[in-house]
């Protein structure tokens, strides 16, 4: 999935989930929900590119890893009595790693094992710049991922855009 279709999945999900407008007196869990989704990519991308060897899909798509990063961000925010930030960022996180799953649905070549990582290594993954560029041409998957992309934007302008400084808002 193109990086930023996981931050309009991970708003439309807590958006469905919450069942309405977020709480715009409090930004913090759309900044932590955002940093959740966009993670995984953030980490495993230029990974990749610097080290050769790792697939673009590794350390942070690990079912190993996330469960780690979740458990440490839990523990973080209930101590600080902030348990709905913590909510965000799993939720962010494992949003991402759902909506990567659907490449497999309509991307022949590409596997569920990424989850596993480092138990399994060996599985199709991006290796170059071009590799990544070519995801963009527009196939019928990318144009559903703009449309995602689209509604996730839109409902989170019609909400007022949470997590956008305060200032900014009309």
């Amino acid at each position: 999935m193109l990086f930023w279709v996981h931050a309009a999945v991970a708003y439309l999900v807590y958006r469905g989930i919450s069942g309405g407008p977020t709480d715009r007196c409090d930004d913090v869990p759309i900044f932590a929900l955002f940093g959740g989704a966009l993670l995984p990519d953030l980490v495993d991308k230029p990974l990749a590119f610097v080290l050769p060897s790792l697939p673009s899909r590794s350390v942070a798509h690990s079912v190993f890893t996330a469960a780690l990063v979740v458990l440490i961000v839990f523990y973080v925010t209930k101590h600080r009595d902030r348990w709905g930030v913590g909510a965000a960022y799993a939720l962010g996180y494992g949003s991402h790693l759902a909506a990567d799953l659907v490449d497999y649905l309509f991307v022949p070549e590409e596997t569920l094992l990424f989850l596993f990582w480092p138990v399994v290594t060996d599985y199709h993954h991006v290796e170059t710049v071009g590799d990544l560029l070519a995801l963009l041409s527009p196939t019928p998957y990318v144009l559903g991922q703009t449309v995602v992309t689209i509604l996730g934007l839109w409902l989170w302008m019609a909400d007022g855009m949470p997590g956008y400084p305060s200032t900014h808002r009309q």
